[in-house]
């Protein structure tokens, strides 16, 4: 679909994510050619697309930081000559122009100053009759009274903003479905700002929500995955998303919660769900039927340091969404191109602030360095070549009731733009026309939720509550509808007779993104029961956007619950939902009410899963005959290394016994944990007692590797023989090998050469979990080879779960015949495969060959919507693989994957003192434990900082050598096949 670029030497530079390679991209050598037809020249465009010049320096445009459309179809356009520093002798003096197209041939023709003498404004949003602007220290609102098209009221709404670097000064002003306005805010500004709702502070990157009518500012801390945030959008259900000045695109809503009366919030985390390459900000969503139809709701975004306008494709997971990189629409070749903001223009065409500067970077040039330019700066209009323009409504001229039909409008822009007027409007006028509206609507009509949602947008603008749209909201039959109501339900919180009655309703809704809402929404509720229908909409939810809004929502609301809880007046419906509370905030305060609320079940639960060795003793007096206090303790020991009371002996000896095999199995476990040999026989027993039910032998089986007892090797030898249960095997071979690892390994020879396909992994897997049990398995191979047949599905699970265990994986290839060497890397080997995979290679056949069982592709890799075999080994998604890498690097992965390993995706090795051995993703940690994916079980290991005795990166998840059973034609058809994935389609 894209034309052959010469970006390929920069997507090299970038792939390498080195600072000697990044360098260049942000302090770059000034072309010789400046002008607009040489950077003309320099973009490669969708071919279905064409770009011309709307504006440019020679209209006055100069370092455009952000623009804005507003109703009349004008084009308002913020620029900076003072940027990044102004001169100490100099007076500021930048400006907001306005821009109009008055021929509608595409390039404007008329500009007008606003406002000048500005000192480094970084944000502006168009409302209330001027605009608001972030300028240093400042928020301020400029209006022009006397109609002559220049500003001659000057107002400042709030200050005491942090200016600790300039790039990072508010910014990125956007209007919220509802009429609150967003802006952020970077790393290091310090802000601290008084309001009539009491001081508010954010001392490092976040955001920041105005209510303007109430001039209501709350703050949200690392509301992005980046250290200077940059960039707000919202979807036709006003999902809030924010882009980063990093490459990560981040989920908004849960970190929304309300916390800020807690010095800035809870510290907590972006919940990123895509990225760009490298370096991007801001983010518009496609919603014009002048441009390609497989653009429509994919988010762009501009790359300022990769120089082109990226794309990602939106999808649902869970309460959230996820992003899929999709190609760019539009690269450049110019160093000075510098896509800093993106709008889509009243006539369908997208519009691109190029900010047009070799440097922009702080660190890396002196602030005067001669190079930065302060003369250029354009703006790109980008439209299809063969569809007509859009003809935007006239909605400055238009009536209360007239904006209110364009609340129907099929365009999202549109349908902003009319309710920015409707805000502007007097309240009465606004609401009272909007209400007209609604009550005019047909109940048959299929966008009849849809039309709802818009017209509360409008009440919450003015601050009118409207309890019966709310109601009817609420109880809509589309998810999106219940949960946009859930949020303003929580809004006009302090306005509605009974809303947390609302919300409970929400927090028990079907859909995860309801509740989710809900959780945000209790937020703004200041009192104790809030907690308990945040933690009622958790539910036993795994989903992580929902548990991260959780913990914070637990922080936020603490001064409200604790108290409560303490003195007994907090209830919870589910013993379970009190346990997530307290577990999620912790402290010695909290362990004190759990003693004082004792026996209560769940406290006896709380107490295993928080307390001390003699909490612990009296969590088993009071539940060692509950699986879920049993559990509490055995997570408590792994990850607090709790040692055994006093009682432990006598209390799980009685456990043991149990009728419930379930308590059994906990009991097992836990006895292991804390090194109960007095159990050992009674354990060893249960193991090897055929009568027995299997998940309680594997149990018993897995407790004797840790439990003490000299027959113990030779009952698990026993144990991992053929003539027991299949499943039993590799609880024996685990339990063995870290008694004796070559035991093990001889042992596991033997069951592997007589166990089905779909059990090798298991046993595998149970050996690799001992850092030297690839290379004992390696040893046994050598001279007791398996079957041919065998050593394939074995090298085809290592494939699979990105093990690279060379001496066994020599091993392995010695047995199939694929003793061929990986050739070393060289450029010219990379280029010359490239050129042949290009001229020679079959696509077709290649698809075939990425399907094979022994190369496993598909196991790992999603490719056209169909995901991956191999859960647990989630590599990115291929569908639009050649979009973001040319072909010579696509070839490189395939060869050396180690050489290009794709940001998120890189393993960690963890070994721990007692020998075992992690390999996975890493997926959270903290100051006691590290998290890791581990891709030889498919679950979450958690391991105790303390315990490990080695941790680094191991490269890429995608072994080596892996497509060393093809021939050459084969190699040529994948590599061919690879390079044919750009779109995501076929």
């Amino acid at each position: 679909m894209i034309r052959a670029t010469a970006l390929w030497g920069t997507v090299a530079i970038l792939a390498t994510g080195s600072l000697s390679a990044q360098n260049p991209l942000s302090v770059s050598k000034p072309e010789a050619d400046n002008s607009v037809a040489a950077e003309l020249r320099s973009f490669t465009v969708d071919e279905r697309l064409q770009v011309n010049l709307f504006a440019d320096e020679s209209m006055g445009i100069a370092n455009p930081v952000c623009f804005r459309w507003d109703a009349s179809g004008r084009l308002w356009v913020l620029c900076t000559w003072a940027y990044p520093q102004l001169k100490p002798s100099d007076r500021p003096n930048d400006k907001l122009l306005i821009l109009e197209d008055t021929d509608n041939d595409g390039r404007a023709d008329r500009v007008s100053t606003f406002i000048d003498g500005l000192n480094m404004p970084t944000g502006f949003a168009l409302g209330h009759g001027g605009v608001y602007i972030g300028e240093g220290h400042d928020l301020i609102h400029v209006a022009d009274t006397d109609n002559d098209g220049k500003a001659d009221s000057r107002k400042v709404l709030f200050t005491g903003f942090g200016t600790g670097d300039t790039h990072q000064n508010i910014n990125s002003f956007a209007w919220s479905p509802g009429g609150e306005l967003f802006f952020c805010q970077g790393l290091h500004c310090f802000s601290h700002v008084q309001t009539p709702w009491g001081n508010r502070h954010l001392e490092e990157h976040g955001s920041w929500r105005l209510r303007p009518l109430r001039r209501q500012l709350s703050s949200y801390r690392r509301t992005s995955g980046g250290g200077n945030p940059w960039g707000y959008a919202f979807g036709d259900w006003g999902e809030p998303f924010i882009k980063s000045n990093n490459p990560g695109v981040s989920e908004l809503l849960p970190s929304l919660v309300q916390t800020d009366h807690i010095g800035g919030g809870y510290w907590g985390g972006a919940m990123q769900i895509g990225a760009t390459k490298i370096k991007s900000m801001i983010i518009e969503i496609v919603d014009s039927p002048h441009l390609p139809a497989d653009f429509q709701g994919d988010f762009l975004i501009a790359g300022y340091f990769a120089r082109n306008i990226a794309r990602l494709r939106p999808a649902v997971n869970g309460a959230g969404h996820r992003l899929d990189r999709m190609e760019p629409i539009l690269t450049s070749s110019h160093n000075a191109f510098r896509p800093v903001d993106l709008n889509t223009g009243p006539d369908g065409a997208l519009y691109v602030a190029d900010w047009f500067n070799p440097i922009i970077g702080h660190y890396q040039a002196s602030l005067r360095h001669p190079d930065r330019d302060v003369k250029h700066g354009r703006i790109w209009r980008i439209s299809a070549k063969d569809k007509p323009l859009i003809k935007a409504p006239n909605l400055a001229d238009m009536t209360a009731d007239e904006l209110s039909l364009q609340l129907a409008a099929p365009l999202r822009r549109t349908r902003q733009l009319a309710k920015l007027r409707l805000m502007n409007l007097p309240k009465k006028a606004a609401t009272q026309a909007v209400q007209r509206w609604i009550d005019k609507l047909r109940t048959d009509d299929p966008e009849l939720e849809h039309h709802w949602y818009e017209a509360i947008g409008v009440f919450e603008s003015h601050e009118f509550v409207n309890p019966v749209l709310l109601d009817r909201l609420l109880a809509a039959n589309d998810y999106r509808a219940r949960a946009y109501a859930t949020r303003v339900a929580g809004r006009w919180h302090d306005r509605l007779a009974d809303p947390l009655s609302r919300l409970r309703s929400s927090a028990e809704d079907p859909h995860p993104r309801v509740r989710l809402e809900a959780i945000v929404a209790v937020s703004e509720v200041p009192r104790a029961d809030s907690i308990a229908i945040a933690a009622q909409a958790t539910g036993s939810s795994t989903d992580p956007f929902i548990n991260f809004a959780m913990s914070q929502a637990v922080h936020g609301l603490a001064e409200h619950w604790k108290p409560a809880l303490l003195s007994g007046e907090l209830k919870f419906r589910n013993p379970e939902h009190l346990i997530r509370v307290v577990s999620a905030y912790g402290g010695a305060d909290l362990l004190e009410i759990v003693r004082r609320r004792l026996p209560e079940p769940a406290m006896v639960t709380i107490l295993a899963s928080l307390g001390n060795t003699a909490d612990a003793e009296k969590a088993l007096e009071l539940g060692s005959q509950r699986t879920e206090v049993l559990r509490a303790l055995i997570v408590s020991v792994r990850e607090r290394k709790l040692r055994a009371p006093a009682n432990a002996k006598t209390r799980l000896s009685f456990a043991i016994q149990s009728d419930s095999d379930d308590l059994r199995i906990e009991a097992i476990r836990l006895s292991a944990l804390w090194k109960q040999n007095a159990h050992a026989t009674a354990i060893r027993d249960i193991a090897i007692d055929r009568e027995q039910p299997v998940p309680v032998r594997i149990a018993a089986t897995k407790a004797l590797g840790d439990l003490g007892g000299a027959t113990a090797n030779k009952t698990l030898a026993g144990l991992a023989g053929p003539d027991q249960p299949t499943e039993l095997g590799p609880a024996a071979i685990a339990a063995l090998a870290r008694r004796n690892v070559k035991q093990a390994a001889t042992r596991a020879q033997i069951l592997l050469q007589r166990s089905p396909p779909e059990h090798i992994g298991s046993l595998l897997s149970a050996l690799l979990q001992r850092s030297d049990g690839a290379t004992a398995l390696a040893g046994v191979l050598k001279d007791k080879p398996v079957a041919i047949d065998t050593a394939k599905l074995m090298r085809r699970w290592l494939n699979t779960v990105g093990r690279s265990d060379t001496a066994l994986i020599t091993a392995l290839d010695r047995i199939i015949g694929l003793d061929t060497p990986l050739p070393e890397y060289t450029a010219d080997l990379v280029h010359s495969l490239a050129r042949q995979a290009l001229a020679k290679g079959n696509a077709a056949s290649g698809r075939q060959i990425f399907q094979q069982p022994l190369v496993s592709c598909t196991a790992c890799h999603e490719v056209d919507g169909v995901a991956g075999a191999n859960s647990a080994v989630k590599g990115p998604n291929l569908s639009a693989v050649a979009a973001g890498l040319p072909i010579q690097l696509i070839v490189e992965s395939l060869l050396w994957p180690a050489r290009q390993i794709k940001e998120g995706y890189q393993a960690t090795l963890v070994t721990t003192k007692d020998g075992r051995i992690i390999s996975g993703f890493a997926s959270s940690e903290d100051r006691q434990l590290v998290r890791v994916r581990d891709l030889t079980t498919g679950e979450l290991a958690t391991v105790r900082k303390a315990d490990i005795k080695s941790r680094s990166t191991s490269g890429s998840m995608m072994p080596p050598g892996l497509t060393a059973g093809l021939t050459q034609p084969e190699l040529l058809d994948l590599i061919k096949y690879l390079s044919t994935l750009k779109t995501g389609g076929q």
